[in-house]
């Protein structure tokens, strides 16, 4: 028989097997506890990666919907400039943070917020230079005659 100290006592196990029953039901209890801690773990991951891409989706549709407020006729191209990771939502889902970007964006990108503008890059895009195509020479004939 084993003898054991604790606290400064002698006490002697009387049922060596029935202690170590109780060891292998605590590793088993201990095995079992940590796959589920796991399995757990696992879907908690699962649920936080779906959060996170409609909460994505969420945010992109937010943006656009305010954008769009704004009358932008083409979102999608602001949306390459907008930086997602500064937004945030409210209790309502209304999206923080966007107004500043916007008033960011007008100043670099006014052509995209006024329609006026973009429109006047293309007004006289009808009036390009003249192709200096080869003259023939009854053509040099004429001018010279006519004095021009």
């Amino acid at each position: 028989m084993e003898e054991t100290q604790v606290d400064g006592t002698s006490q002697e196990i009387k049922d060596p097997e029935a202690v170590l029953a109780a060891l292998d039901r605590a590793k088993k209890d201990a095995k079992q506890f940590r796959e589920e801690k796991e399995a757990l773990e696992a879907k908690m991951a699962q649920y936080e990666e779906q959060n996170a891409k409609f909460s994505g989706k969420l945010l992109k549709e937010r943006v656009i919907q305010e954008l769009s407020k704004h009358n932008i006729a083409n979102t999608e191209r602001i949306l390459k400039f907008v930086k997602f990771e500064g937004l945030t939502f409210d209790d309502e889902f209304n999206v923080l943070g966007l107004d500043d970007q916007i008033k960011e964006l007008k100043s670099d990108f006014p052509e995209l917020f006024d329609p006026k503008l973009l429109v006047a890059g293309k007004a006289d895009s009808a009036e390009a230079k003249s192709v200096d195509k080869p003259i023939s020479t009854s053509e040099k004939l004429a001018r010279i005659a006519l004095g021009r």
